[in-house]
């Protein structure tokens, strides 16, 4: 077994706690199509770039990085006008709501990572933590990237979806957000990743 966990050594539980997660986490339409196109370009993105991460985990680690949401008021999450910062502070305790959930249903490391990590910047100003750098776990950078892709390029609550030209315009000028090599092969593989999803 190399850097991560193998799906396929984990025992049959496993596919049980993923089932119930799974349900939990169709309780916002929203919130639950952007997880599978985030799991989705994650796997694409984790193949394209041969990471080691098993393609499985990866996209599980996707899948479930917004797990956290499930905790929340329906209502914040989908709230049609900008939130002010006690909104937002409320909206940030999802990562840290999501890690509990994954750690209760003992799911593999990389997915507790993903889930707790997935905002934390390549500056260190992200949350919770403020990790900088090569702290953060690589499945997080990868999932930060992808997340934030399809934050960009979807119908969000309170505006349309930018095109994508703009949203690679705003994360190119946003840069200090991401691992630089990670955004670079992002970029340069790109069209091979939407490719297989429509974005």
């Amino acid at each position: 077994m190399n850097q991560t966990n193998k799906i396929n050594k984990l025992d049959g539980s496993f596919y049980n706690k993923l089932d119930k997660l799974h349900k939990r986490l169709k309780f916002d339409d929203s919130t639950y199509h952007h997880s599978l196109k985030v799991a989705e370009y994650s796997k694409q993105f984790n193949k394209l770039v041969n990471t080691g991460i098993d393609p499985d985990m990866i996209y599980y680690s996707g899948l479930f990085h917004d797990i956290g949401k499930i905790e929340l008021d329906l209502t914040l999450l989908n709230k049609k006008d900008s939130l002010n910062i006690d909104e937002f502070d409320i909206i940030k305790k999802h990562s840290i709501l999501g890690y509990d959930i994954m750690k209760k249903f003992l799911m593999p490391v990389e997915m507790q990572y993903a889930a707790l990590y997935h905002h934390e910047r390549w500056d260190g100003k992200g949350y919770p933590m403020k990790l900088k750098e090569q702290e953060i776990p690589l499945v997080a950078r990868i999932i930060s990237i992808c997340d934030v892709f399809d934050a960009l390029t979807s119908d969000r609550p309170y505006r349309k979806a930018f095109s994508l030209d703009e949203a690679l315009n705003i994360m190119n000028d946003s840069k200090n957000q991401f691992d630089q090599e990670l955004l670079k092969l992002f970029f340069d593989s790109l069209g091979s990743i939407i490719s297989k999803n429509s974005y």
